[in-house]
């Protein structure tokens, strides 16, 4: 389920409602989200059951696919956050491939040849240091971003051990939707 503060959510629920989570909407709510303003859906043809009126070729469902800015690997145990990262980075135009432990996302990474991989610290199987250390031994042009709550000193050093082990970037749970896209931009931008 999808949680937001009060207002925005408000103004999300009343721009749209063929789907949960429309990225138009998120960026007409958010506009700092990924740096786009609204644009893009007219007002018109269609009214939904809110009332709100809608212009099928203009709604995002209905625009053509752009193309994928990047395959980006997600190497994450919780399930739920495994499928909110997805979701947010396919909204955004990025190729995903999901993995849900170490040993599986080191197989992901060597079968898809991502170029940015997001990996949860803490991880059933081979943990993340561990697959960092691989990945970054295996293809070093991959951009490594390891992520992991710090609610213990155990989990604050795991971080910079991931540092150590060859990640270019370190982010802290929960994560930050508009710092994770921020980020991630600022990766792609500088390998374009």
């Amino acid at each position: 389920m999808f949680s937001a503060p009060a207002e925005p959510q408000a103004r999300i629920s009343a721009r749209c409602t063929w789907h949960a989570v429309c990225s138009l909407c998120l960026r007409a709510a958010w506009p700092g989200l990924s740096g786009r303003k609204g644009g893009g859906m007219t007002i018109g043809q269609e009214t939904s059951a809110a009332g709100v009126s809608h212009d099928r070729r203009t709604h995002p469902a209905a625009l053509p696919q752009r193309r994928p800015r990047a395959r980006i690997l997600v190497v994450e145990d919780h399930d739920e956050t495994r499928e909110v990262v997805a979701m947010l980075l396919q909204t955004e135009g990025y190729e995903v491939v999901l993995a849900s432990d170490g040993d599986s996302g080191v197989a992901s990474a060597r079968a898809t040849r991502p170029q940015i991989a997001i990996v949860d610290i803490f991880l059933p199987r081979k943990d993340g240091v561990a697959v960092i250390e691989e990945l970054g031994r295996d293809m070093p042009s991959l951009v490594i971003i390891a992520v992991s709550a710090d609610t213990s000193l155990d989990r604050r050093s795991a971080l910079i051990r991931a540092r150590e082990a060859g990640a270019h970037l370190t982010l802290r749970k929960p994560l930050e939707p508009w710092v994770l896209l921020h980020a991630l931009e600022g990766i792609v931008a500088k390998s374009a």
